[in-house]
């Protein structure tokens, strides 16, 4: 993929239906500091890494779980930087019956995974599409964050096992054959672990099946690089490990609702 244009991101993309809004920023370097001027659920669709500080904290090394819900709460001060940052979903808006004021993040819910895919589909549509849609889907992320808020369980064994620095590993592992063939077996061999129990604490630890996280890397791999101008969509199919661009095209039809040609026009038209 070498000889392709200058490097560029996809545009943020925005949503408000009535009070609520969303916003899916793209996976790029970033600094931020901020107070929180009203309450934010957040949901990181990438695993990421840098430094963070809350509430005045002191700044301390952080990694993101992928699919992992996060919470910070009105009037928190803010400190975060990654030198390569993530895909993430930012929703503002909403009140919540119980609010606490101690931020959190990393947190499993299916329901809330499943709600942010869905909803990042919608947004990566131009316009966006079915406003109503776009608040039934934001309204279970709310309702799942209040229940989020509401347990006190702990986590399980096995999501206590996959710790930030075997996550980190398997990440290196699969970034590293996303354009061969990479099967579960692999990636537990790599940390000696019987594919079974490697397949149950990847689950517990990130919300998604090794395979579909698997699958994830290899659309986000595809994005960054329609992104960054690739012109060629047979040699990035095959690049990001896809077996050609008819399964690259049904595949980002399938999971983002869109076609890798519209999503490339998207961007270069300015997106949103």
């Amino acid at each position: 993929m070498e000889g392709t244009a200058t490097l560029k991101t996809e545009p943020t993309r925005r949503v408000t239906v009535g009070r609520w809004s969303a916003e899916l920023l793209p996976r790029q370097p970033y600094e931020a500091r901020y107070t929180a001027d009203r309450a934010l659920l957040g949901f990181a669709f990438d695993s990421q890494k840098g430094v963070h500080a809350y509430a005045g904290d002191r700044i301390r090394p952080f990694r993101a779980t992928p699919n992992g819900l996060a919470y910070v709460p009105e009037g928190c001060d803010v400190y975060s930087r990654s030198p390569a940052g993530g895909e993430y979903l930012a929703v503002k808006g909403f009140d919540l019956d119980e609010a606490v004021d101690v931020p959190f993040s990393d947190r499993m819910d299916p329901a809330a995974i499943a709600a942010a895919h869905a909803m990042r589909g919608l947004l990566l549509a131009v316009p966006v599409a079915e406003p109503v849609r776009c608040e039934a889907l934001m309204n279970v992320l709310i309702e799942r964050l209040s229940c989020q808020m509401q347990s006190r369980q702990s986590s399980r064994g096995g999501a206590r096992w996959m710790t930030a620095q075997r996550r980190q590993r398997v990440d290196e592992i699969i970034e590293a054959r996303l354009d061969r063939m990479l099967t579960v077996q692999d990636l537990a061999d790599e940390l000696g672990l019987s594919a079974g129990f490697f397949s149950r604490t990847f689950r517990q630890a990130t919300g998604r099946s090794p395979h579909a996280y698997i699958l994830d890397r290899r659309i986000a791999r595809a994005r960054a690089l329609i992104a960054a101008g690739a012109e060629d969509l047979s040699a990035v199919a095959l690049v990001s490990g896809f077996s050609s661009h008819a399964h690259l095209t049904t595949v980002l039809r399938q999971k983002l609702g869109v076609s890798p040609s519209a999503l490339r026009a998207n961007l270069f038209r300015g997106g949103l």
